[in-house]
């Protein structure tokens, strides 16, 4: 093989040597640069997921401290009415009856010490409307229907007959319960609106 030849074939050889360096260089130049996409991709989904995640807190934040001035609101008591409830105690009596006459002095030294207590008597043993009006809030209580006096009624759930200093406490304790039941309910107002009767009462300090 001639010189001239010899040299050909090495300028070949070296050609392809530095074409395959070359192209190995490139190769793996091409793969660092792909790895590096690759993770600044998922770094930015990352982000943006975490981004997401914030946005959601804060809106269940913001959704929370919406909701809670509406409890509030739920929670505040709306004013009512203002006119201060009353308790009367209705007395039905005879005229000439001490236990009737210890019962008014009674009621009489105790109603300047509620100022929602009104004192009711009526009449009966002169007075026949006054003496059925007491017939019918019996009937309506379910108490024996009986010429007896005193009979005392509160509410809707006492009513008893004469009177003694023993009954005093228990008068006061459902005067006092009375007007903090809600369910209170004035017995005798209630008969009195549904029936015709010609009454004659006598109030003491009515508020």
């Amino acid at each position: 093989m001639s010189k001239e030849k010899k040299i050909i074939i090495i300028g070949i050889i070296a050609t392809i040597l530095t074409l395959i360096i070359a192209g190995l260089i490139f190769y793996l130049i091409y793969n660092n640069t792909k790895e590096e996409n690759n993770n600044n991709l998922n770094e930015n989904v990352d982000t943006s997921t975490n981004v997401d995640d914030n946005t959601i807190n804060n809106k269940n934040d913001n959704n929370t401290s919406v909701s809670n001035p509406s409890d509030n609101e739920i929670d505040t008591p709306t004013s009512g009415n203002n006119t201060e409830k009353t308790v009367t105690v209705y007395l039905f009596r005879g005229k000439g009856c001490p236990h009737c006459e210890h019962a008014i002095e009674f009621l009489e030294s105790i109603i300047d010490d509620y100022s929602y207590l009104n004192v009711v008597s009526y009449e009966v043993w002169y007075n026949e409307e006054n003496d059925k009006l007491m017939e019918e809030v019996a009937n309506e209580l379910g108490v024996e229907a009986s010429s007896s006096v005193p009979f005392i009624v509160i509410g809707n759930e006492y009513a008893r007959r004469g009177f003694s200093d023993g009954m005093t406490d228990g008068i006061i304790k459902e005067i006092e319960n009375s007007y903090q039941n809600e369910n209170y309910e004035d017995i005798v107002k209630k008969v009195l609106e549904n029936n015709n009767f010609n009454i004659v009462s006598e109030t003491i300090n009515e508020k």
